[in-house]
């Protein structure tokens, strides 16, 4: 997350974190300048209540992550706070519940069981059968595509949960859902996300996020705002992201909504109840909207509508090269600098650098570097991700495949 002054000036700000998280421990020392932190590890609802009632008494709250959102959801309500309800943020977060919430709202959504470490050999059968192939294994609460892989049989589902270990999170198996062929050989993914605010129940979106191709175990490669879209499907992701997040019981929050376009029309891969990773660079860029801020408003009860998608001025992106679906150490990367010098381009930051041991079943956050810029247009956003993966080269050592 990205937080600008502007943001910090709306209110004083207190951070709740749990430390047990590798990135929340790593963000200690930058969240304490902005405002005391409280590590909520361990705690439950009423001791972290306890923690707040003197000397904070917070007056609005607001979540960047996934993880503690139904704690959060609990503990917003006993404070009497603008926040999810812990119905909806427990669907917001568990998978399979948000299956069956959408699916209970008509929604067209694929098949989902949950697999639980302990799964025997009937149920997975029954599992199988009833989710078909091909498939798509994934914890049942994560983000960032971490552990979430394409399933093309049961030898194949038996080979993750092994790699995975005994000690893996309960898991979801769903059916895949089919990319439109007319997008197959285009130039971006097959899918969108809808950024969405909803205040006192009135849904306001505010961009389109379109995708490059995917990599191996459905790894991010590069975003941009807004997204390369007709206004056709435009109004209709637009419209599912809208029943989607009714159909949750949403009424004060942000939305990250992925859609992905079918043969059959778009359809829901998830909803995600917070903003979305890289989206407040992206929309600052392309349309000059501090959504974090906006977010801040929004916590403390302000009443806030967009006539949305709003107007760009350019496009904003943040492009991640990501490595084989491999472990491995990496060794050198060359080629930055003739990314860096070019036009557009406001950032490189190398995330995973020489001595940086990968472990394949990571997803995106294992991403080597980012890039971040905006682009006059489409095909200078194409040139520059072309670029990026044509002139920088990474090396590894202890190449091991799963």
């Amino acid at each position: 997350m990205q937080l600008t002054e502007a943001a910090a000036s709306v209110c004083d700000l207190l951070w709740l974190i749990d430390g047990s998280l590798p990135e929340m421990h790593q963000m200690t020392d930058l969240l304490n300048r902005f405002g005391p932190v409280v590590d909520i590890h361990g705690m439950e609802v009423d001791e972290i209540l306890e923690s707040l009632s003197s000397p904070y008494e917070p007056d609005g709250f607001v979540t960047y992550l996934d993880a503690n959102m139904a704690t959060y959801a609990r503990v917003a309500e006993a404070l009497s706070l603008p926040f999810h309800s812990p119905d909806t943020a427990v669907a917001l977060t568990d998978k399979a519940q948000q299956r069956r919430v959408l699916a209970r709202a008509g929604l067209d959504t694929p098949v989902c069981h949950v697999i639980t470490p302990g799964q025997s050999e009937a149920d997975l059968h029954v599992v199988e059968t009833e989710v078909g192939w091909p498939a798509v294994l994934k914890p049942r609460s994560a983000q960032g595509s971490r552990y979430t892989f394409l399933v093309n049989d049961r030898a194949h589902l038996d080979q993750f949960l092994t790699s995975l270990g005994s000690g893996r999170p309960d898991m979801v198996l769903e059916g895949y859902i089919g990319d439109d062929p007319s997008r197959v050989n285009g130039p971006y993914a097959a899918y969108v996300s809808v950024e969405s605010v909803v205040s006192n129940g009135v849904t306001s979106h505010v961009a389109l996020t379109g995708r490059f191709p995917l990599a191996e175990n459905f790894r991010e490669t590069g975003f941009f705002i807004p997204a390369a879209l007709d206004d056709s499907d435009q109004a209709a992701a637009l419209g599912l992201a809208t029943t989607a997040i009714e159909a949750l019981g949403v009424r004060t929050g942000c939305l990250h909504t992925e859609i992905k376009f079918t043969a059959d029309g778009p359809r829901v891969i998830e909803v995600n109840g917070r903003v979305g990773g890289g989206i407040p660079e992206m929309l600052n860029r392309a349309a000059g909207l501090a959504l974090v801020e906006m977010t801040l408003r929004l916590s403390l009860g302000e009443a806030i509508q967009i006539n949305g998608p709003v107007l760009t001025e350019r496009i904003g992106y943040r492009f991640f090269l990501q490595p084989p679906a491999v472990s491995a150490t990496v060794t050198t990367i060359t080629g930055i600098d003739t990314v860096s010098d070019y036009p557009g381009v406001d950032a490189i930051t190398v995330h995973q650098g020489p001595g940086a041991d990968l472990d394949w079943k990571d997803g995106s956050r294992n991403h080597i570097l980012a890039v971040v810029g905006s682009a006059k247009d489409y095909a200078e956003l194409r040139a520059v991700y072309q670029l990026l993966h044509e002139e920088v080269t990474v090396t590894y050592a202890n190449v091991s495949h799963y």
